[in-house]
């Protein structure tokens, strides 16, 4: 079910949506196919609630008083420094349109090559990229972990399941998550601190060696 986020009409533009910030109202643009862009504003912190529960992978409505707007959060500006929002862009969508959207990965169960070898489990993908109706869009998908039974064993992306109308696009030939073996930690030698000449000493001479006779005087 998807989060509902009040929005409004926005007037101000260029660099006076500053003012907008400092009242704790973020500026947001909405585009589409067969749509008219606009300019509208929310409030940050029902913002930020919204985008922390949906994401980019689960569709938002949008009311601004009068219609609900079915959207998908497409593009987030941040500040450089302090990472505040200042900016969103959606898409607005309609639950028969056909979209491409990342969706996270979640890895359940336990697998026997970690319980068993005490290997390590290594994720290499958070997401995977689908194709599907906007009402068919999964929040998440799962993946059991437990069909790693040896180390060196990789998932991967053609064995996933998803469900009726939803085709994955990223390459199934990628590796989702993989089992390695357990790190060794080889212990230091003990070192005789005595044996490591100082600097600036040199091990090669002996006080004991014979001057060279080419030097002695007759």
């Amino acid at each position: 079910m998807s989060k509902t986020l009040q929005i409004q009409k926005r007037t101000i533009e260029g660099k006076k949506v500053k003012t907008l910030r400092t009242q704790g109202i973020t500026p947001i643009h909405l585009y589409g196919n067969g749509v008219e862009s606009s300019s509208m504003q929310a409030d940050f912190k029902d913002l930020i609630n919204v985008l922390n529960q949906s994401g980019f992978s689960v569709p938002i409505t949008l009311n601004d008083g009068k219609n609900d707007i079915l959207v998908f959060a497409r593009n987030v500006q941040r500040h450089p420094l302090t990472e505040e929002i200042l900016h969103v862009d959606f898409q607005v969508v309609s639950k028969d349109d056909e979209v491409e959207i990342e969706v996270p990965i979640n890895l359940t169960g336990e697998s026997p090559a970690v319980k068993n070898f005490g290997g390590i489990l290594i994720k290499l993908l958070e997401t995977i990229r689908i194709s599907s109706k906007v009402d068919r869009v999964p929040e998440s998908i799962d993946l059991d972990i437990s069909v790693i039974e040896s180390l060196e064993q990789s998932l991967l992306v053609n064995e996933i399941e998803v469900g009726e109308g939803v085709k994955i696009i990223t390459d199934e030939t990628f590796a989702i998550a993989r089992v390695i073996p357990p790190r060794i930690e080889v212990e230091e030698e003990d070192v005789d601190p005595d044996a490591i000449p100082e600097e600036g000493e040199d091990e090669s001479t002996d006080s004991d060696q014979p001057e060279d006779p080419g030097n002695t005087e007759e």
